[in-house]
């Protein structure tokens, strides 16, 4: 989904929780590796603010290695235009590559609500 590994970010907290440590580390050795945001086109931010960034802080949190912690920071900074609104409510897409916009899709009427 995007090239973020969604899904494996997600379900590092689980790997740590379940002592499954070797898989934990493999999964860190890819977010360290082939986790680069600033390739990433359309993303949905409430999707990947809850997964990656969850998963991110969440994998920090549990192992206090500085690669989770980094590249969620990366990720946050990408995030934040998302939420430059008149309104408060973000932008309920945006492009994570550097100069990306933000906006909301036309299957909802290009409204947040």
């Amino acid at each position: 989904w995007g090239g973020i590994g969604a899904t494996l970010v997600d379900s590092l907290s689980t790997l740590w929780l379940l002592g499954m440590k070797d898989e934990f580390w493999e999964a860190r050795d890819w977010v360290k590796d082939n986790l680069d945001f600033s390739k990433v086109g359309t993303i949905s931010v409430f999707e990947t603010t809850i997964r990656n960034l969850g998963g991110l802080l969440s994998a920090y949190d549990l192992s206090h290695d500085a690669v989770f912690l980094e590249k969620a920071d990366d990720l946050g900074k990408r995030l934040m235009k998302a939420f430059g609104t008149p309104h408060g409510v973000p932008f309920g897409e945006t492009e994570l590559f550097d100069d990306g916009q933000s906006y909301n899709t036309g299957w909802h009427s290009n409204t947040a609500i």
